[in-house]
């Protein structure tokens, strides 16, 4: 059989992980000789293979037709389909490779929807550089020696500053890669009599070397000592046998990421043999012991002190190194990717998608419609948002005009089922314009009635004539959506979010006090929980649960909005508009929420906003939204445990907290409705 004429697509050219991926891929490629063999140019290739989605997306579209194009999903897939421009890679794509388990399950959806295939192949690491000994270069000779004797060293190993921000002196957190969360780890150790130090490495560490300096936490930092961008100096310095060096000298490698498609430091800390503790992100599930994984600050803390005392982490080293050697090297790749080729030389045939026609609003006005029926709040939280959204768009001096009144519009942005289609039809063929549909539910999910389906079956079969693209808002509802057999056009994850000039933290004369509620005349904790519906499933339950097994002594219980529920030992008050309920939420501590399947629930978004850690219940959207600044239950009878573990932890998780803010999400949606990229060929 002649070999396939495979065109391996560049990677980033920063010499980081996706070079490194491509390289390893390579290798692996390179193996097999009988069946694939590279070649330099995409118009002289069968089929495309890229790592990473952005240079695939900007290849010319004519080098691409009638060929398997297969394509790396390099992140965790709801961050790319938050990203309107990654809607050219599904549209180009027909094979993606998933990199670790959970990912391949995402992807089963994803892939399905756009007649894709998806294939299991992990990421790959080169293990020998950190196997073998190496002579340490200046730098990390000085980072070394300058441990101090008996401390217990946590090394860090990631980018954790804004590459485009600090170029202009702005030191901005890289959220993904939870930074944030490294400091509470260590500065918890710190606080309970611990001798911990971090150890750095790698590009862009000066957003956290800052609040180490801020909050007193001893580091070691193996790197370039400049103010201003440090990549390109710390990839020249700092190589892989050097990185080696550092893992060994950890007494755990720690990661703190709220999502990944990898992360690679993962794969190298278990190739030097190094205790390690992780977030469950990623691949990180797939190859460490439960043990060395945690989901909060305090699990985190109360494994490390485990490991500080008893070497709780060190058993799994040796059995994550064998792991690694076994299933994640180019060579054990290289029959996955003989398996692979194999089945695409037997069928290599791509049937042709359709191009579908999306008018052009190029040089034309921005003027969007919102077909929505606004109420004045308290209402709903779909309400809220479309407020918050239009309040945005003017702000940014979008024409916006409600249910096609005024001037035509370039575009319009239609909201669920809730507006009149026949309307929207006219308006939109009449004047050639843009449709992009915010879908909500799936509504039956959440009312399981029939006529719940129904609505949904109209949603999404508007949804096929209209729409150019669809506003999802989590990665439940759009998993949820094509469990029960839809398939949104073009869909974006996009959250909702609310208005920074109404829903904001309180300010705080000792924002380090750890009990701020010790100097109130009632030393109460104050936990609240909000709900426009009265709907069983908005948690009325639960709610009553805790009326009567709660301390009340030591938690003040307040009940903002309608429940169906009677609460004799809580506050209760009626539904709010939103200036006054955001001071309201400003007087409160602790927020509870235990909706199910909320695809994305306002409410937790405006109490996260005015800084309150959440007890959420562990369905829907929830766990997308609160992440660290949150703690998930499952049943009631957890709640009085939990909410003494927030309590004795309260400005951790309070710092942990981080949602979308309106401006970011404003950007999503005006590019769906006034951009050209996602919609390219």
């Amino acid at each position: 059989m002649t070999p396939l004429r495979v065109h391996l697509v560049r990677g980033d050219a920063t010499g980081w992980a996706i070079d490194e991926d491509r390289r390893l891929t390579q290798r692996s490629l390179e193996m097999l000789p009988d069946l694939v063999t590279l070649v330099d140019r995409p118009e002289d290739a069968q089929v495309i293979h890229a790592v990473w989605w952005e240079p695939l997306a900007e290849l010319p579209r004519g080098a691409l037709d009638g060929k398997p194009v297969v394509c790396h999903m390099d992140d965790a897939t709801h961050a790319h389909l938050g990203k309107p421009v990654f809607q050219r890679a599904l549209a180009r794509s027909t094979h993606w490779i998933a990199q670790n388990a959970e990912t391949h399950r995402r992807m089963g959806f994803v892939a399905a929807a756009h007649d894709a295939g998806v294939h299991f192949i992990p990421y790959a690491v080169d293990t020998e550089p950190y196997e073998r000994e190496a002579e340490p270069c200046a730098i990390v000779a000085r980072a070394l020696a300058s441990i101090p004797p008996g401390a217990y060293v946590v090394g860090s190993f990631q980018r954790d500053t804004l590459g485009d921000r600090l170029a202009g002196g702005e030191l901005a957190m890289k959220v993904k890669k939870g930074p944030d969360m490294l400091v509470e780890v260590l500065a918890g150790l710190r606080g309970r009599g611990h001798e911990v130090v971090a150890l750095l490495s790698s590009p862009r560490r000066h957003w956290v070397r800052r609040e180490f300096e801020r909050r007193a936490v001893p580091f070691v930092h193996a790197g370039v000592e400049q103010d201003g961008d440090d990549y390109a100096a710390m990839i020249r310095e700092i190589d892989a046998p050097q990185l080696g060096l550092l893992y060994k000298r950890c007494d755990c490698f720690l990661t703190t990421s709220r999502y990944e498609g990898g992360p690679r430091g993962v794969l190298e800390a278990a190739a030097a043999g190094v205790p390690q503790l992780s977030t469950p992100c990623g691949l990180a599930p797939d190859l460490l012991h439960a043990d060395c994984l945690y989901t909060s600050v305090t699990e985190a803390i109360e494994k490390l002190e485990r490991d500080i005392d008893h070497g709780f982490l060190r058993r799994w080293s040796a059995v994550h190194r064998q792991a690694v050697q076994a299933t994640h090297t180019p060579g054990a790749n290289a029959p996955r990717w003989r398996e692979f080729y194999s089945r695409l030389a037997g069928d290599p045939r791509v049937r042709q998608r359709p191009v579908v026609r999306v008018p052009s609003v190029r040089d034309r006005p921005k003027r969007v419609s919102f077909w929505h029926e606004f109420v004045k709040p308290p209402w709903g939280g779909g309400n809220q948002f479309m407020l918050a959204l239009k309040a945005e768009c003017e702000r940014r001096a979008v024409e916006v005009t409600i249910n096609g009144e005024g001037e035509p519009a370039t575009a319009h942005l239609i909201q669920s089922v809730w507006f009149d289609a026949d309307r929207v039809r006219e308006a939109a063929r009449s004047n050639n314009a843009r449709v992009v549909h915010r879908v909500d539910g799936p509504l039956s999910l959440i009312r399981r009635t029939k006529e719940a389906l129904d609505l949904d079956r109209q949603c999404y079969a508007i949804n096929r004539e209209l729409a150019v693209a669809t506003g999802v808002q989590s990665w439940h509802m759009l998993e949820a959506t094509y469990q029960i057999g839809l398939r949104p056009v073009r869909p974006v994850i996009v959250t909702n979010a609310c208005d920074p000039a109404i829903f904001y933290p309180r300010h705080e004369a000792d924002p380090a006090d750890p009990e701020p509620w010790r100097h109130r005349d009632d030393p109460r904790v104050r936990v609240v929980a909000t709900s426009w519906s009265d709907n069983p499933g908005k948690g009325a339950a639960v709610f009553e649960w805790l009326d009567r097994h709660a301390d009340h002594d030591r938690y003040a219980f307040t009940f903002i909005g309608r429940v169906a529920a009677e609460l004799p030992r809580w506050t209760v008050i009626d539904a709010q508009p939103s200036e006054p309920l955001a001071d309201l939420l400003r007087g409160q501590d602790i927020y509870i929420t235990a909706s199910r399947d909320d695809p994305c629930s306002n409410a937790l978004i405006e109490a996260l906003s005015c800084g309150l850690p959440s007890l959420y219940f562990r369905s829907g959207g929830h766990p997308e939204l609160a992440r660290f600044g949150g703690v998930p239950f499952e049943h009631p009878f957890a709640l009085p445990a939990l909410l003494d573990r927030v309590r004795a932890n309260y400005r951790a998780y309070r710092r942990l907290i981080s949602v979308p803010t309106i401006a970011e999400v404003a950007d999503v949606y005006l590019r769906l409705l006034f951009g050209d990229a996602t919609y390219e060929p």
